[in-house]
């Protein structure tokens, strides 16, 4: 199967200007929406928690129609081409809604002899991009480590540079009174 007929979801700006589409699995945290668009046939399943979307697009032969479904875990939703999905976690009973995991799976038929381009489409998407994400998320966290490091070196200096004023005035405190009891 090739990665180019699953689904776009929010991908890395490499990852989308190189044309690839984002692995299979996702988590949605709670209080946040995804909006899915489909390329290919395909299957949405909730592995955790409940989910509230709504299913646009051709429906039943009736072009921009839209339905409303909650599934939850373990249920199963199929999906056309073209369709646009929109889901969110779902608590009907007012509290916080659990995160939720959702897996999406095409049903697209897979080349019987795949394409040298192909091959290579693949592994960029798959694997050399992936890569990239993780180097650059890698160095952002330690420019952030380095930048935290410099501020708890500058604030340990100004606390050692108030502790060192302290004890000045302290020692010069008590040489001051001690002269002062010398010449009384």
């Amino acid at each position: 199967m090739s990665s180019r007929n699953v689904l776009e979801l929010q991908q890395s700006v490499h990852a989308s200007q190189a044309g690839c589409a984002v692995a299979g699995s996702w988590k949605l945290a709670t209080g946040q929406a995804v909006s899915l668009h489909t390329r290919a046939p395909g299957v949405l399943e909730i592995a955790r928690g409940r989910v509230w979307l709504t299913l646009a697009g051709s429906l039943n032969h009736l072009p921009g129609a839209a339905a409303d479904h909650v599934l939850q875990a373990g249920e199963r939703l199929a999906v056309a081409p073209g369709q646009h999905v929109v889901m969110e976690a779902w608590n009907p009973s007012g509290g916080a809604a659990d995160a939720v995991a959702f897996r999406w799976q095409s049903n697209s038929p897979s080349p019987s002899a795949p394409t040298a381009s192909a091959i290579a489409h693949d592994w960029e998407c798959a694997v050399v991009q992936p890569l990239r994400d993780l180097v650059h998320a890698l160095a952002q966290g330690g420019r952030a480590l380095g930048a935290a490091v410099v501020d708890v070196a500058g604030a340990g200096g100004q606390c050692a540079a108030g502790l060192a004023r302290f004890v000045g005035h302290r020692i010069a405190h008590q040489r001051q009174r001690a002269t002062s009891c010398v010449q009384s």
